[in-house]
């Protein structure tokens, strides 16, 4: 058994991203930090999911945009990104306030073609970050953006959170676009279904969809 046991596999980068992850779970930094540098010392190849935890190791600390760094890395080594890169990247920087980031991410997300040899494909987004990025948009006002969001939420038949739709709603129609504002409320009339009918109702209801006229001096 000895024997068997001197000549065991030493662990590969599936073992380390493990501990990885565990220790980013803990928020331990100096284990993170010090079990990066002995990937390194013996020569791993990092994955996609060793980039992963780094990202949203950096995306916890509040430094996304370290996080972002290493989406260049990743893509100059020919690794992947999937929907977990994209998704903590544009949540981290959602919570950091900056939407800007987190909207030019997104929209990198969706025109990365997935290495699959289908050029027609983008990696998809989880339907969290939709959620995440469309309150944030909207508490920022960057309605355009928010719009956008919404209509990609409609076009895979997914009802948004109600109060930010609201809040989008009422910001459409103060800027002047109530006709936008009440495509947006005809859509979510027909999307809606079951218990949430009901609430959804109640917040249409509160709605006024015509912009209040401008009095002239």
């Amino acid at each position: 058994m000895a024997k068997k046991l001197k000549h065991r596999p030493a662990p590969d980068i599936v073992s380390y991203n493990t501990v990885l992850a565990g220790y980013s779970a803990q928020g331990d930094e100096e284990g993170f930090e010090k079990l990066l540098k002995e990937i390194s010392a013996k020569k791993l190849e990092p994955n996609v999911v060793t980039y992963n935890c780094r990202i949203q190791w950096f995306a916890k600390k509040g430094e996304t945009f370290k996080g972002e760094e290493l989406l260049d890395a990743m893509e100059s080594k020919d690794v992947a990104p999937n929907y977990l890169t994209y998704n903590a990247l544009v949540q981290g920087y959602c919570k950091e306030g900056n939407v800007g980031s987190a909207m030019r991410v997104f929209k990198r997300m969706k025109v990365m073609k997935r290495r699959e040899g289908r050029s027609d494909l983008g990696v998809s987004a989880h339907s969290q970050t939709y959620v995440v990025l469309f309150r944030s948009l909207v508490e920022n006002e960057r309605l355009d953006d928010a719009l956008w969001i919404c209509k990609s939420c409609f076009a895979m038949k997914a009802a948004p959170p109600f109060e930010a739709v609201k809040g989008l709603v009422e910001g459409l129609v103060k800027g002047g676009k109530s006709a936008e504002a009440k495509d947006v409320v005809a859509k979510m009339n027909l999307l809606v279904k079951g218990d949430a009918k009901v609430a959804w109702e109640k917040i249409a209801g509160e709605l006024s969809l015509e912009g209040t006229p401008s009095s002239n001096p």
